[in-house]
């Protein structure tokens, strides 16, 4: 009898080795896949959902806006933009002492303030689709920046130094350049000065 009960004990002791053996592997595997997802479900809404969901809706006009130096948070929602939405976009752009547009980012904010001071001036709203529309006419066209080069007016991009910028004649220029004024390649690629129309009557 003695030796039957030691060999009891003594298999009894041996199974609880092994269960404790065997949990203690899988305790930390069981954390490992628990913890995570217990952490994941109490994780803050990502930093910039919003931002995202801004740019996933993004139009040829937001696109403007942005490459002009509008944040993403203050991009205008809905399909059109009314006088009171373009004037308070105005007054974010204009904030020139404050936050000058980059150079190049000045070419696209050109353009974005002709369109909003086109929509300001309107008493009734304008859809996006006809601004998508209007943004289509300045391809090709050339700006001069503040650091004296001429730029693609859509991307900014700088295509040649003309010059430092001086005031001369009543306005900012660099040589034949003025500053706010567009200027179109000819036959020769000689930027010759044209007139924008600042009205969207036509589209009506």
């Amino acid at each position: 009898m003695p030796r039957v009960s030691t060999s009891r004990r003594t298999e009894f002791c041996l199974a609880s080795t092994l269960v404790r053996f065997a949990l203690s592997l899988f305790m930390p595997l069981f954390l490992l896949l628990v913890c995570p997802l217990a952490c994941a479900s109490n994780n803050p809404p990502q930093a910039y959902a919003s931002t995202r969901e801004v740019l996933a809706d993004l139009d040829e006009f937001g696109a403007l806006l942005m490459r002009a130096g509008l944040p993403p948070d203050l991009l205008p929602s809905g399909r059109e933009l009314s006088p009171e939405q373009a004037k308070i976009l105005r007054l974010h752009l204009h904030l020139y002492p404050l936050y000058p547009p980059k150079p190049a980012e000045h070419g696209p904010w050109t353009v974005a303030d002709v369109l909003l001071l086109d929509v300001a001036l309107k008493s009734t709203s304008i859809s996006r689709a006809d601004l998508g529309r209007r943004i289509q006419e300045f391809q090709g066209l050339l700006v001069l920046r503040p650091d004296g080069y001429l730029a693609e007016v859509l991307t900014g991009r700088a295509e040649r130094c003309v010059g430092p910028v001086e005031v001369r004649d009543d306005a900012y220029r660099a040589g034949v350049y003025k500053l706010g004024s567009f200027y179109k390649p000819d036959e020769h690629n000689e930027p010759q000065p044209i007139q924008i129309q600042h009205s969207m009557d036509s589209h009506h």
